[in-house]
This record gives structure tokens, C-alpha cells and sequence, in this order.
């Protein structure tokens, strides 16, 4: 397997999950609580310089971001 194809079946895998949670959870809690273990990681595995690029490629690439459109329901 291609590490483009595990990055594909894991974000799949986790997008799931997050969905699954949103049905007993606010989506914004969900959301949030991933966000907060992704910044936890990088952390983890970056040196502060890396990390601060990282934080202004994330705020240079945010008006990009498409949100989800779940044609079957209703996110709130």
C-alpha cells in the first residue's frame, strides 16, 4: 500500500469516526477535541520552528477549506 493510500483509508477511517461522534456529540465539540490532539501531536513531533511554519501554512491555506455537505442531514 502507497503511503498515499494509507493516508486516504486513514483520513476515511477518522473522518468516520468524527461523524459517528457528531451524532451524540456538538460538532463543534467534536471539532474542536480533534484539533486539539492533532496540535498535541505535531508538538510532539516538530521543533518550534517547524510547528510555527506548520500553524502559518494552516492559516494561509484556511480560506481553501470547503466545509462538509451531508445532503442526508443536518450538522449543528
Amino acid at each position: 500500500m502507497t503511503d498515499d493510500e494509507k493516508l486516504k483509508r486513514i483520513y476515511q477511517r477518522i473522518f468516520t469516526d468524527a461523524m459517528v461522534y457528531g451524532e451524540n456529540y456538538p460538532m463543534q465539540m467534536v471539532a474542536s477535541t480533534y484539533l486539539a490532539i492533532a496540535m498535541r501531536l505535531y508538538k510532539t513531533i516538530l521543533s518550534e520552528e517547524e510547528y510555527k511554519e506548520m500553524l502559518k501554512a494552516i492559516m494561509e491555506s484556511a480560506e481553501n477549506v470547503q466545509p462538509y455537505k451531508d445532503t442526508k442531514k443536518t450538522l449543528h
